[in-house]
C-alpha cells in the first residue's frame, strides 16, 4: 500500500510538471524527464528521493512499452542521481580514551579478555566481525603482528601496538580463551567465538 501511494504521488507529481510544459507524462520523452528530475534538487529533495522517482518513471514507461502505448521507454537514457555515501561515524579522542580507561580498570572473570579485545580494537583498525573471529594461531607468542582474514577470504597481516601485545598475552596466561578451543576469543556460541 505504502509503495503504491508513493508511486502515485510520484506520478502526480511529474504529470503537473509535463502539464506546465504542455505535454503529458505518457507522451514525455528523455529531455523533459532529465529537466524534471534536475528540478527535484532544487526543489529540496533529496538525491534518494529523486532515484525513488526515476524508479518509479522507470516502471511507468516500461508498464507503457509492455502495453504497447509506447514505442519506446524514454528512461533508457537517464542516469540516476549520484548518492552520497554518509561518511563513518568515528570516535573522539576523549571517547576512546574513556574506552581504553574502562578496560584497563575492569576487575573480575572478563576482564582480561575485555582489554585484550579493546586493545587489539583500537590497534589495529578491525571490523568487529574480524576481531571476535580470530583463531588462537593469528598471534604467536608475543609476536608483534596479527593474521587476518577479512572480507572475500584475503588473508592481511596487521601490526599490534605493545598495550595490544601485553593485553592478548595476560588474556591467553588467564586461561580465557578457552584451551581446547582454536578461538581467540571463545565462547560458548554455537560457533565457538563471540558473536
Amino acid at each position: 500500500r505504502a509503495t503504491l501511494t508513493s508511486y502515485g504521488s510520484d506520478l502526480a507529481d511529474f504529470g503537473v510538471f509535463a502539464a506546465r510544459r504542455g505535454q503529458h507524462s505518457s507522451t514525455a520523452d528523455s529531455r523533459l524527464l532529465r529537466d524534471y528530475l534536475a528540478g527535484l534538487g532544487p526543489r529540496g529533495l533529496s538525491a534518494a528521493t529523486a532515484a525513488r522517482r526515476l524508479a518509479t518513471l522507470r516502471q511507468y514507461y516500461r508498464f507503457l512499452f509492455a502495453e504497447g502505448v509506447r514505442g519506446d521507454d524514454p528512461t533508457t537514457a537517464l542516469m540516476g542521481p549520484q548518492r552520497r555515501r554518509p561518511l563513518p561515524k568515528v570516535l573522539s579522542e576523549s571517547e576512546v580514551e574513556k574506552i581504553l580507561m574502562v578496560a584497563r580498570q575492569a576487575t573480575g572473570r572478563g576482564a582480561a579478555r575485555l582489554l585484550a579485545l579493546v586493545e587489539v580494537l583500537y590497534a589495529t583498525g578491525l571490523r568487529v566481525s574480524e576481531l571476535v573471529s580470530l583463531p588462537r594461531s593469528a598471534v604467536r607468542g608475543d609476536s608483534r603482528v596479527v593474521m587476518v582474514r577479512g572480507k572475500g577470504g584475503r588473508e592481511r597481516i596487521v601490526p599490534l601496538s605493545p598495550p595490544a601485545i601485553e593485553a592478548v598475552g595476560a588474556h591467553l596466561r588467564a586461561g580465557q580463551a578457552g584451551r581446547s578451543s582454536t578461538w581467540l576469543f571463545a565462547s560458548n556460541s554455537r560457533r565457538g567465538h563471540l558473536s
